[in-house]
């Protein structure tokens, strides 16, 4: 998997309204990181956070936050198992760091519906949900599409 691969899956720009109908926690848990805070690596400033990591015990389950199509469902490099989902007209989610995959590329999937379980895979510190949102190719905070209270 290359970046221009990963590059590509964000111009999908499919016709089904599926974000419309809102989204859902994809797992319940302490926050551990949020979107925009700086992180540092070794004593020097990298780029900023582009997610929300939701600190979960390895083997939770953890849900697609509203209903689309998987676009990936592999282990990367840096993000170990990752999914991404398709919500429609350039929205897509993307779950990472998860211990196991339950679903498959091209699969349809209902909001809420399991996608596999959080664990520590790729580049991490501990077991946790790494997840982010984007528009097309524009990172967006996933807590400003999420209700306010988890559950």
């Amino acid at each position: 998997m290359t970046r221009d691969h990963l590059a590509a899956l964000r111009k999908v720009d499919s016709a089904e309204p599926h974000f419309a109908a809102g989204f859902v926690w994809p797992a319940t848990g302490r926050i551990s990181g949020v979107y925009g805070s700086q992180r540092i690596l070794n004593g020097e400033a990298r780029a900023p956070h582009v997610g929300l990591d939701v600190a979960v015990p390895v083997g939770t389950p953890l849900r697609a936050a509203a209903a689309g199509r998987v676009l990936l469902a592999m282990d990367l490099y840096f993000t170990g198992n990752t999914v991404v989902i398709d919500h429609g007209f350039g929205v897509q989610t993307l779950y990472a760091h998860m211990s196991r995959l339950d679903v498959a590329e091209g699969e349809a999937l209902a909001a809420g519906q399991g996608i596999g379980l959080s664990g520590a895979t790729g580049r991490v510190t501990g077991p946790h949900l790494h997840f982010a949102m984007n528009w097309f190719s524009t990172a967006v905070d996933p807590a400003s599409a999420l209700p306010a209270t988890q559950g």
